[in-house]
């Protein structure tokens, strides 16, 4: 990989396939077996095959839809039921499964005094932990809440494509950061305008869309596990 000049001010990093081996679909069936009678559980999970290529459908057409699919499944779980399970959740789905070389890159950004910053489309209750470990400041997808149930609606909108690259340029804004001197980390297409909102994109475990976008623009390409 290319140095990163010394001027760096920033570091955006989306987190699942590109901090983490994880995906915004563990960390639901974690709670849903924690929350549901176990003769429920078993029928929604013999369901989920087909819930899944339904999702991955979806998610060809549009990440956002394909998003807010899956988060509906949290529609009447207690917000207090989720505090509770969270740091659990955070430990088997996520810590467990950061990329060591991820952990590295961040401690030397650290060091340098950079600003490390996640920016995901996961739960922001499941990856609180994540960013306080990290020393990182946090923006991702906040589920609806009303009366101390979750709605399974996002509040706002999820974190994904165009919306992340929009959300890093106010979180610039806000902190008088150049973007000029950030850089972004991601691993699909999805994160594309993530990375061009950047000087100095780097594609992560890419997949063939971003990998192919990567080496027409000339952009670092890492492979971490």
């Amino acid at each position: 990989m290319k140095d990163f000049p010394t001027h760096l001010q920033a570091a955006y990093f989306d987190v699942d396939g590109t901090l983490a081996k994880s995906n915004i679909v563990e960390p639901l069936l974690y709670i849903k077996k924690q929350v549901m009678l176990p003769s429920g559980y078993y029928f929604w999970k013999a369901a989920l095959p087909f819930r899944f290529m339904y999702w991955t459908i979806l998610d060809t057409i549009d990440r956002e839809i394909a998003t807010a699919s899956i988060y509906r499944q949290y529609k009447g779980i207690s917000v207090e039921k989720m505090n509770v399970l969270r740091n659990q959740c955070y430990q088997e789905h996520y810590q467990k499964k950061l990329f060591p070389e991820a952990l590295e890159v961040i401690r030397s950004f650290r060091e340098q005094g950079i600003r490390i910053v996640l920016v995901s489309g996961s739960l922001d209750i499941f990856l609180q932990p994540l960013a306080e470990e990290l020393g990182a400041e946090l923006i991702a997808s906040r589920l609806e809440t009303k009366d101390g149930m979750y709605t399974g609606k996002i509040e706002g909108s999820a974190v994904t494509g165009k919306r992340k690259a929009e959300l890093i340029s106010e979180h610039a804004h806000k902190n008088q950061l150049n973007l000029e001197h950030c850089t972004s980390f991601g691993d699909s297409a999805d994160d594309i305008p993530m990375l061009r909102s950047v000087k100095y994109p780097v594609a992560v475990n890419p997949d063939k869309r971003l990998i192919a976008f990567a080496q027409k623009n000339n952009w670092n390409s890492l492979t971490w596990s």
